[in-house]
This record gives structure tokens, sequence and C-alpha cells, in this order.
């Protein structure tokens, strides 16, 4: 259990850390923040959700029985 929070934990700050990034690529003339920021932030959104997935499977597995 303590595990999937730190991985949930650390997978929600790539992903706040990643717009971070996206944002200051689209805001500035740094552009090679984008190609840098998309990848960790993408990171971030497929982490939580994958989490967020099981976390639904395993309540429903849970409500079932």
């Amino acid at each position: 259990g303590l595990k999937l929070w730190v991985i949930w934990l650390l997978a929600l700050s790539a992903g706040i850390y990643g717009t971070a990034v996206v944002y200051q690529g689209i805001t500035t003339s740094a552009k090679l923040d984008l190609l840098y920021g998309i990848p960790i932030l993408l990171l971030g959104i497929w982490v939580t959700g994958n989490i967020w997935a099981s976390a639904r499977q395993a309540y429903r597995r849970q409500r079932i029985h």
C-alpha cells in the first residue's frame, strides 16, 4: 500500500513538473523545453491513470465479494 502512494506522489510530481516545463516552453522562446516537458507530463498522466484504473478494479473486486 505504501509503495503505491509513493509511486502516485512521484507521478503526480512528474505531471506537475512536466506541466510547468511545457508552459515555460509555450510562453518563452525556449522551445526545447517542449521536447523535454511533454514526455515528463505524459509519463505522469500515464502512471496516474494506471494507478487509478488499478484502484477502481480492486474496488470492484472487493465490492463484489
